[in-house]
């Protein structure tokens, strides 16, 4: 615009000093201070090559178990904001804690063992299972899995086109025999005398959260949250057939790639190998 304004002009109306101008009109007019377009083609190429789902710092380490380019955390927030470039944010949804807790008489009920302690050094000791819906082109499809609290596997899952005992049933045939317990919310399939049957057969323990108190089960709740804010909801509505596998196909991608910051920056399967 130098034919229409003086360069003076412009650079009073953009709080530039003309010495800052000539600086980087000397240095090739980058980007950005200091910009690399190799770092930023790498940062950018880690990005999309897995789907937007990592954030910075799990980014960060991906390039560097990856490439053995080591980034400071805020080199890449400071890329990706320059790039444009957004990861897939999770909606983290708000506890909603109720002043007065409804009493349930039942029979069948648990104590909650597992006390909000959600950490363990002992593969099996401390498992969470639930079951959650997903909505398909053709319906609803429910996702029953178990997590184990030692290094975050889903060491168990299965879909079923219903909420009913059958499925947290075939999802419990999945599971290895152990001697741990598993943690449940206090919906209805887990109060049946079949359920408890077969995880006693199994050698675990049954441990409830309070009713109300979602937060009390948070470990597999988050990785619902995980797979539908990462996985699901970007690839849109599919039929229920088409949903199956991409479940399996990102169960599969979470145990054995999906690197997490409190596994040192492993996959739950390379966790488990090294300890």
């Amino acid at each position: 615009m130098r034919e229409e304004y003086p360069l003076t002009y412009m650079c009073n109306v953009f709080y530039i000093h003309r010495q800052a101008f000539y600086k980087w009109e000397r240095k090739g007019k980058p980007i950005a201070n200091n910009f690399n377009i190799g770092d930023a083609n790498l940062i950018s190429e880690e990005h999309h090559r897995l789907k937007r789902k990592y954030g910075v710092e799990r980014l960060k380490e991906e390039i560097k178990q990856q490439w053995g380019v080591i980034f400071n955390h805020k080199k890449v927030r400071r890329y990706l904001r320059i790039m444009g470039l957004n990861c897939i944010a999770r909606v983290r949804k708000p506890h909603k804690h109720k002043q007065e807790q409804r009493k349930r008489n039942h029979m069948n009920m648990a104590p909650n063992l597992l006390n909000n302690n959600f950490t363990s050094n002992i593969s099996g000791k401390k498992l969470s299972t639930d079951v959650s819906y997903i909505e398909c082109t053709d319906g609803w499809l429910y996702l029953s899995a178990v997590k184990d609290l030692f290094n975050n596997q889903i060491i168990s899952h299965f879909t079923s086109d219903r909420n009913n005992l059958d499925l947290v049933i075939k999802t419990l045939k999945k599971l290895p025999k152990g001697n741990g317990l598993i943690h449940s919310n206090q919906g209805s399939l887990y109060y049946s005398h079949e359920y408890i049957e077969r995880i006693q057969n199994k050698g675990y323990t049954r441990s409830m959260s309070r009713k109300g108190a979602c937060w009390e089960n948070s470990p597999i709740e988050n990785w619902f949250s995980q797979i539908k804010q990462e996985h699901i909801y970007p690839l849109g509505l599919f039929t229920k057939k088409q949903m199956k596998k991409e479940i399996k196909k990102y169960v599969q991608w979470y145990n054995t790639e999906r690197i997490q910051k409190s596994l040192n920056w492993l996959s739950p399967i390379n966790f488990a190998l090294q300890n």
